[in-house]
């Protein structure tokens, strides 16, 4: 399953995102914010504190044990009051075009969880934006 996982400064950046993908024809249920102050998807079944909530929606996110330095890392912007955006692109279509609208919204980290267009599996990677 494809996903892209955008870090903004704050966020109305990360919903202003969200906005002009839901714009370009990605469904609301593939775009998910999620902030300290705004849950998203993460808020509908609390376990315990936040930030345990939030480990353990990102550790599904990055389905992949080997990840957890990458989950402590969003879990703790956000914490400190950074806003991902979480995308379930379709295809290398929308890849490419949530590519150019992420980046057009000044993501602080984009961390890129796709299938390179000629192999269908594998990890593009993870880079600072900007």
């Amino acid at each position: 399953m494809d996903r892209i996982i955008a870090l903004y400064p704050d966020l109305p950046a990360a919903q202003h995102a969200r906005t002009e993908l839901f714009a370009d024809g990605i469904a609301a249920d593939r775009l998910d914010v999620v902030a300290w102050t705004e849950l998203g998807r993460v808020a509908r079944e609390p376990k315990q504190t936040v930030e345990d909530d939030l480990i353990a929606y990102f550790a599904v996110v990055f389905d992949d044990d080997t990840d957890a330095r990458l989950v402590a890392t969003v879990v703790d912007a956000i914490k400190d009051g950074e806003a991902s955006l979480v995308v379930h692109p379709r295809g290398q279509v929308e890849i490419d075009h949530a590519r150019v609208i992420l980046e057009r919204n000044h993501p602080s980290t984009v961390f890129w969880r796709v299938a390179p267009a000629e192999a269908q599996g594998g990890l593009l990677g993870e880079h600072a934006a900007g």
